[in-house]
């Protein structure tokens, strides 16, 4: 049973009681979804075809979209354990409207029509990583997952916070199961690029008991990922002109062309593991009173060991003349160079990055459901605390003897280089240059609380009454602290350094790219240079000795980690309080018309903790100075919507709801910096900082969808969105009057900009019965999103402003999914695909805007029931393995290339 606040919005009881069962992996604890669908046209008893799998869960998802008051899309697990994809973030890429980012080897950013601000719920209750605002969805594994139901537009019922819609995670309680479940999952993955084999796990046990004080249920379910995962990088840098200092030979290509401004490698690696146990009581003592305990641990740990290794072709390292480029010849447009060949000298060598991050994210839940007369009142208290802990650091050489590279830029789109004159397989080719070591630690926790109730009010025109309130108590803390030694006038090899000379010769990458041939080098052992990190910080200390550096970066060292920054650490308290009310209406004119009309109340109470670094006046000197801020705004949040009843089949959804955003806590950290510096021999100052006044990001919101279903699993549906965004939060300079230092200008984040958002969304899914024999197994998922979005950014004191796309959002985008399942045998086979998209913008040079080409991918599943208790599953991710591109400009300018990972994995599901 759910609280009413979880159901996910569905028009009656009835409704709801077909939803729940249709979403649980037991669904013959009541009627199959399939047995009252909405069109009703079940099959005929001969042409039966038993809704399991595949059926069962697109079913499921449909009954849940085609109920709801807002504007909603769902993925429900075929059965325990077997959600479509390898984490929540994966699975949802298959929704209309929602584009993921991925990195890594997985997805690790949702857009949901064209924006990143999304709410996220589990179980109807808000959840947050550490100070931020939302959790990373990836950090739920497919193994624990019931469903997921994305909202697009939310009602007033609906939680606040995001501008972009709400994600709401389902996990399974007790009363879900007829009885007792034992149910598991083990795979084993193969990740092709790193050429590991990691583990991929889940147990669920489950039970109930009728007793003397009523009926008891009980579940555990833990659940264990791990991958060791590869992305290979090469890259080139930010075109911009022929530096005047820079010799081009021969002399007769010109200088009217651009070039990069560096080259280099990148190897993305580590071992990420997700171990997540969660569980659930629920008691119910009398027919019409329920009660729930819920608890849940999800961590995330990864041990970093990237490799890097970046030259600059347009600047000397040591700061004099740029090198010449000799055997210069130009692509055949003229645009820049294709090839050439450069004398470097003593360089910057390669690069190892280390360091471990763990996150630990806790929630228990206690609640009830009462039933009673014509009421039904629902209470949900819970508690949620999570940490972040994350050290990094980066070990950096220099070339013992100058470097010289033969280089072909946009070879299959990026850079290949051959270097000479350095043995990379040698550990005394390279000086140690310098370490850099940071450590950060970010945590949050928060009280909630919500009481709702749902009256039926008899009336056939105001047929349902909701209300309810909340209160919730976050608190949000951030700290921070780096320190980096220059080491290169030591003039040591990298092998004196602590568990360096236990390294080695880094694994290549780029495996199915065979263009760039350099592709390895000697570096240390991170995982090892990690555990050891006091030992490298003791020979850090005694060079910096030997260098005789300054007091301050020797103090800097002293300890075994590096202090906390109070200038980069903030403390945030914030009180909620909210309250709703929603009116359900029905009415006839000629064809049904129903809906729901309401208004969120929301009270927002912010105090912050910082400090200030502000300098002395008449002296070198600055002091820290503490500073607090308090802020209160108030949101009123209407919504209303309508769903005309053309047919049982044919309905015609509309809405117009208004959203909000909050700004980060890092965001409003009231911390100011001052810095002094001379103009024309006159004292000015600059500050940065946050900024505790800002507003949340405020959106109206206008939907609208015409949806026919024909069947139990089969949908046709079209939709249009249009959001009016006001907001934005760019970092932008401003004139801010600081005492005693007058009108000053400041770099700090404001509520500067608006954009609007508009779109189209067409999807349809159904499976073939028609056809004969084995082929009534077939069936189709599509799905097409088209979405134009842009943000206005006003001038600013050194700032232009003007429009400017949004960035990460993909124009076009769609999935086409084949389907295929009959008797034991079922298989999955998804493409997705987006169109190119704005990735970001850069460092100034001729071309700043960094674009992500197009990109599709294509996925399989497949299952096999050996028995009523054993399945045998076997799934492959990024078959084509097409990799990543970005450019600047246009695709003549490319920027990276990155392969990432197929991963193909095997293993079995048991139930009993």
């Amino acid at each position: 049973m759910f609280m009413l606040t979880n159901a996910r919005l569905l028009a009656s009881t009835a409704a709801l009681a077909i939803t729940i069962a249709a979403t649980t992996a037991a669904a013959q604890t009541a009627p199959e979804p399939g047995t009252t669908p909405p069109s009703g046209d079940a099959p005929a008893a001969s042409d039966e075809i038993v809704v399991t799998g595949i059926r069962q869960s697109l079913s499921s998802a449909q009954n849940i979209k085609q109920n709801s008051d807002a504007i909603v899309d769902a993925l429900v697990a075929e059965d325990i354990g077997k959600f479509p994809d390898n984490n929540a973030s994966e699975a949802i890429a298959r929704i209309t409207g929602v584009q993921v980012t991925r990195y890594l080897d997985e997805a690790n950013g949702v857009l949901i029509r064209g924006l990143p601000n999304v709410q996220t719920t589990v179980n109807g209750r808000e959840i947050f990583t550490a100070d931020g605002r939302s959790v990373a969805i990836q950090d739920f594994p497919a193994q624990a997952v019931a469903r997921v139901d994305v909202f697009k537009a939310v009602t007033a019922q609906n939680l606040e916070g995001g501008i972009a819609g709400l994600l709401d995670v389902g996990l399974r309680r007790p009363f879900d199961f007829k009885g007792f479940e034992l149910a598991g999952a083990l795979r084993g993955v193969y990740n092709d690029q790193s050429r590991k084999l990691d583990p991929i796990g889940s147990l669920l046990v489950s039970d109930r008991w009728r007793t003397g004080i009523g009926e008891i249920g009980a579940l555990l379910n833990v659940s264990f990922t791990q991958t060791r995962y590869l992305n290979s990088v090469r890259y080139q840098g930010f075109q911009d002109n022929v530096p005047a200092a820079q010799a081009i030979l021969p002399a007769s290509v010109g200088r009217d062309f651009t070039f990069p401004q560096d080259i280099g490698l990148f190897y993305g690696r580590g071992t990420r593991q997700r171990p997540s146990v969660n569980g659930s009581l629920q008691w119910q003592p009398t027919d019409n009173l329920m009660i729930y305990a819920d608890g849940l641990w999800q961590a995330y740990r990864n041990k970093n060991a990237n490799d890097f290794f970046g030259v600059p072709i347009q600047s000397s390292t040591t700061g004099g003349t740029p090198p010449t480029i000799r055997n210069a010849v130009l692509t055949p447009d003229g645009t820049t160079l294709e090839s050439f060949d450069i004398d470097l000298g003593i360089v910057n060598g390669p690069t190892k990055e280390f360091g471990d991050s763990s996150t630990d994210t806790y929630q228990a839940a206690l609640g009830a459901k009462w039933e009673v007369g014509n009421a039904v009142f629902t209470t949900d208290l819970a508690y949620t605390r999570s940490v972040v802990s994350n050290t990094f650091g980066r070990f950096e050489t220099q070339t013992v003897s100058p470097l010289s590279l033969a280089v072909r830029l946009n070879d299959q789109r990026s850079v290949n280089f051959v270097p000479s004159g350095v043995d990379f397989a040698n550990p005394d080719s390279f000086y140690v240059r310098g370490v850099y070591d940071e450590r950060r630690r970010s945590e949050g926790s928060q009280w909630q609380w919500q009481g709702n109730a749902l009256i039926d009010t008899g009336s056939a025109l105001f047929p349902k009454f909701r209300l309810g309130v909340r209160y919730a108590d976050r608190n949000a803390r951030s700290q921070f602290g780096g320190r980096y030694a220059g080491l290169s006038g030591l003039r040591d090899v990298i092998s004196k350094v602590p568990t360096v000379s236990q390294g080695g010769i880094i694994e290549a990458g780029f495996r199915g790219d065979d263009v760039q041939q350099f592709r390895s080098w000697y570096a240390p052992d991170a995982y090892l240079f990690n555990d050891k990190l006091n030992d490298v910080r003791g020979y850090v200390r005694d060079g910096l000795t030997r260098l005789n550096a300054d007091a301050a970066t020797q103090a800097a060292w002293a300890s075994d980690e590096p202090r906390y920054d109070p200038l980069a650490s903030f403390r945030a308290r914030e009180q909620v309080f909210s309250g709703y009310a929603q009116l359900d209406y029905a009415f006839d004119v000629g064809f049904p018309i129903d809906g729901v009309i309401g208004t969120r109340v929301v009270i927002t109470r912010n105090r912050l903790d910082g400090t200030n670094s502000l300098p002395i006046p008449g002296t070198s000197q600055t002091q820290l100075v503490p500073i607090d801020s308090s802020t209160q705004y108030v949101d009123v949040l209407p919504n209303i919507s309508a769903q005309l009843h053309f047919t049982d089949r044919l309905k015609l959804r509309l809405s117009r709801t208004e959203a909000l955003t909050r700004p980060g806590f890092n965001q409003i950290n009231p911390t100011l910096t001052i810095t002094q510096g001379t103009i024309g021999g006159n004292i000015s100052y600059t500050g940065n900082g946050g900024n505790p006044d800002l507003q949340p990001i405020r959106s109206n919101n206008y939907d609208a969808s015409l949806e026919y279903y024909f069947s139990r699993t089969g949908s046709v549906s079209v939709a249009g969105f249009y959001r009016e965004i006001e907001g934005f939060i760019n970092s932008l300079p401003q004139v801010v009057n600081v005492q005693p230092f007058g009108n000053i200008l400041v770099y700090r984040p404001s509520n500067s900009s608006s954009g609007t958002i508009k779109g189209v969304e067409a999807a349809a899914t159904t499976f073939f019965d028609f056809l004969p024999g084995a082929l009534r197994g077939l069936g189709a998922q599509a799905n097409f999103t088209y979405i134009d979005g842009e943000q206005v950014v006003p001038a600013a004191a050194n700032f232009a402003g003007g429009r400017n796309t949004l960035p990460g959002v993909s124009k076009y985008s769609f999935n086409v999914i084949g389907l295929y399942e009959l008797g034991p045998a079922s298989v999955r086979l998804a493409y997705n695909y987006r169109s190119a998209n704005v990735d970001g913008f850069g460092a100034p040079g001729v071309f700043t805007t960094v674009y992500s080409d197009a990109v599709g991918r294509l996925d399989l599943s497949a299952s096999y029931n050996v028995n009523d208790n054993i399945t045998l599953t076997v799934d492959a991710t990024n078959l084509l393995r097409t990799p990543y591109h970005s450019y600047v400009k246009d695709p003549r300018y490319p920027r990276d290339v990155r392969w990432e990972a197929s991963l193909l994995s095997a293993g079995v599901r048991f139930r009993f």
